[in-house]
């Protein structure tokens, strides 16, 4: 399919169809591991629609020399409200100070766009064999002496989870002083959490999606109920029986998961943070999901950074190994170490000189 059929199709999708599906705050971007992206989508045809297309029209873009779609989706992620009738007079100035914040950072996207679109610099690829065989191109590129737009693509094959590793007593207790991974704070038994004020709707919820091996040996933390289905969505069935093989025998289990990702600091050259940056992966809202098209924006850059005839930034690519630990009847525990960090020099020159 054209470029021009996809453009058209994608013109006859209405806003608002659009604006139902995605509402889309750049300020509440994240990362995952270090921070979680708060994007939620809601699951509607159109969305999933719109996506695919401006996804697709983006890979035929690149082919066919028109280079900028990761820039170009950023635009259609951001919903500004059309009105404000029924607001009160407090309420409507401060979402028209909003839609005015808004209105910016479209501007900003297109003009990122634009220049793209314009120069079309070459895409740079920096292969990290040590990296389960990473792979980092910047796509899309954009500095005006004020803000950092970046169009990264992520390649790399996480190795499965390891099942039935055997930690060391000094490992161990690393792992068993982070109380549970699952954001819970105490005891996370679920009747615990009934009597601290979860819902019983909820509670019941948990309880009947456990898996079935949940089920049987009445797993009861929410920690352990997680790592469970965890375990059943990255291994393969054949691994995931032998995982509870395993914890039926010993009364316990260790997995391990490695992760690559973007850290969440951009450097210059000299070793000056570019302050706090956004991350969107372009192709997952699952805040596990590390490979693919991610958008990074730095807006907030240090002075020593600012109105420069080029940008020297290092990228950080990180290499993390995270156990988990779980003794059969309770807690799932974890802990995390850095297993390497890379820092790959991009220059990105200056839109404005």
């Amino acid at each position: 399919m054209k470029r021009e059929q996809l453009a058209n199709i994608i013109g006859n999708i209405e806003d608002r169809q659009i604006a139902e599906a995605f509402a889309y705050d750049p300020a509440c971007s994240g990362r995952s591991p270090e921070r979680k992206t708060q994007m939620k989508p809601k699951r509607i045809i159109t969305l999933a629609l719109a996506a695919a297309l401006i996804l697709a029209l983006g890979i035929t873009a690149y082919a066919e020399g028109w280079i900028a779609p990761i820039f170009h989706r950023m635009q259609s992620m951001i919903v500004v409200p059309s009105e404000t009738e029924g607001m009160s007079p407090e309420f409507a100035e401060v979402m028209n100070q909003r839609v005015e914040e808004m209105q910016e950072q479209i501007a900003g996207y297109e003009e990122a766009e634009q220049y793209m679109n314009e120069v079309q610099p070459k895409p740079e690829t920096v292969k990290l064999p040590e990296f389960d065989n990473s792979a980092v191109t910047l796509r899309e590129r954009y500095y005006d002496g004020e803000v950092l737009f970046l169009g990264i693509n992520l390649d790399t094959a996480e190795p499965e989870m390891l099942i039935g590793y055997e930690p060391d007593d000094e490992l161990l207790d690393k792992i068993q002083y982070v109380a549970f991974f699952h954001d819970v704070n105490g005891d996370d038994n679920l009747d615990s959490l009934l009597s601290a004020g979860m819902t019983r709707e909820i509670y019941d919820e948990i309880l009947e999606n456990r898996t079935d091996h949940g089920k049987e040996y009445d797993l009861r933390h929410q920690s352990a109920i997680t790592l469970d289905w965890m375990m059943k969505e990255k291994l393969t069935p054949g691994k995931y029986e032998e995982a509870w093989t395993l914890l039926r025998e010993t009364g316990h289990i260790c997995v391990v998961e490695s992760v690559v990702y973007i850290g969440d600091h951009i450097v210059t050259e000299d070793g000056t943070d570019l302050g706090v940056t956004g991350q969107v992966n372009m192709d997952s809202n699952d805040a596990d999901v590390h490979s693919g098209n991610i958008f990074i924006e730095a807006k907030d850059l240090p002075e020593s950074a600012k109105h420069l005839d080029e940008l020297n930034i290092r990228l950080s690519l990180r290499n993390e190994r995270i156990y988990y630990y779980m003794e059969l009847g309770g807690p799932a525990q974890y802990y995390r170490e850095l297993v390497g960090e890379e820092l790959i020099p991009f220059t990105i020159e200056n839109s404005t000189k």
